[in-house]
């Protein structure tokens, strides 16, 4: 899959690296598993998403509401990540500042 993107940027780091990097922020680039999304006390909406990155090694990312409604989450396909890393109970994560689609390139079979 991310033979398919249009650029050949992967990362700055790669999920299994994520604990060496807590308190900085970082750009990932993964593809998109799934999300949850859940309520805060005020009623806001945030998620939980999981991605895996280029070499298949997962890793999850927090998008609390500023950041869920300046860049939601668009759809399945490779993303670019860009957060500061965090950890809850010494798990890794990213807290996403922001989030976009990577372009890939389209099937030459449908040309």
């Amino acid at each position: 899959m991310f033979d398919l993107a249009k650029s050949e940027f992967k990362g700055e780091v790669l999920a299994r690296n994520l604990k060496e990097f807590v308190g900085t922020t970082v750009r990932v680039v993964g593809k998109f598993v799934c999300d949850k999304t859940v309520r805060t006390k005020r009623g806001d909406y945030m998620k939980f998403g999981t991605f895996f990155d280029v070499n298949g090694d997962f890793f999850d990312t927090v998008h609390f509401p500023p950041s869920l409604r300046a860049y939601p989450i668009r759809g399945s396909g490779i993303h670019l990540i860009e957060g500061k890393v965090v950890t809850d109970f010494d798990c890794p994560a990213i807290e996403v500042s922001r989030i976009a689609p990577t372009p890939v390139h389209a099937d030459r079979r449908s040309l």
